[in-house]
């Protein structure tokens, strides 16, 4: 009986060995599995954290990259603008200088079919006539030459419709005041010279004639120097 009761206390000491060996490997195997689990883990999170800014930073340069393609593009659409704006401005100025000096010229050399009424007439100088059909004779200091389309050498011309006819009854209408359109033209002529001339007119509702004397001027055209008032239209 005593060496069967010891033979079972030796069983229940190696049951309870080997339950101790197993308790032994499941906690060494938990520690395992613990210690792996942050190790690795606590590896990946660093990296996640590690990686994280540059992630960031990449973002952040590529917006501020793609920000700064954008000011760079806006300033040279905009420097575009200024320049287009600029040279439009510079065109409109010449054009603007061109039109002035145009008029300038215009103002300075030639004269329109209305301005003989704005001539002061109080400066108009008349004289008695000095000849058996000269009623009277009339000089005004601020006559001027009416302006040409005529360039190069000038030939004075008395073939009706021509360029420089039709200067001339220009002329003669800013001397007298008769209108083209209300002017009949009786007698247009040489007077002494190759560049003076002297027409004979009257208006077609009134019939008091003038002789009209005319001077030519290079560049500018013709000048009316001297209109005389006929007694009687000596070329009807």
């Amino acid at each position: 009986m005593a060496k069967y009761q010891s033979r079972l206390d030796k069983r229940s000491k190696k049951n309870t060995n080997k339950i101790l060996n197993i308790m032994i490997a499941v906690v060494l195997l938990l520690i395992v599995v613990v210690g792996g689990t942050i190790v690795f883990g606590g590896g990946g999170d660093e990296k996640a954290t590690t990686d994280a800014p540059k992630n960031s930073e990449t973002k952040d340069a590529k917006s501020d990259k793609s920000a700064k393609e954008k000011q760079d593009s806006d300033k040279s659409v905009s420097m575009e603008e200024n320049s287009d704006t600029e040279d439009k401005a510079d065109e409109e100025q010449k054009e603007n200088d061109k039109k002035k000096e145009d008029e300038q010229k215009k103002d300075e050399t030639s004269v329109d079919n209305n301005e003989s009424v704005a001539l002061d007439d109080s400066k108009m100088k008349v004289e008695e006539g000095d000849g058996d059909n000269v009623e009277k004779t009339m000089v005004h200091p601020d006559w001027k030459p009416i302006g040409t389309e005529q360039s190069g050498d000038h030939v004075s011309s008395y073939e009706t419709g021509t360029t420089d006819w039709q200067e001339k009854i220009k002329a003669v209408s800013y001397a007298t005041g008769i209108s083209e359109d209300n002017m009949t033209v009786w007698w247009m002529e040489g007077n002494g010279g190759p560049q003076k001339s002297m027409a004979t007119v009257t208006a077609k509702d009134i019939k008091t004639p003038y002789r009209v004397y005319l001077q030519w001027v290079d560049g500018k055209g013709w000048q009316p120097t001297k209109v005389q008032e006929l007694k009687e239209n000596d070329k009807d």
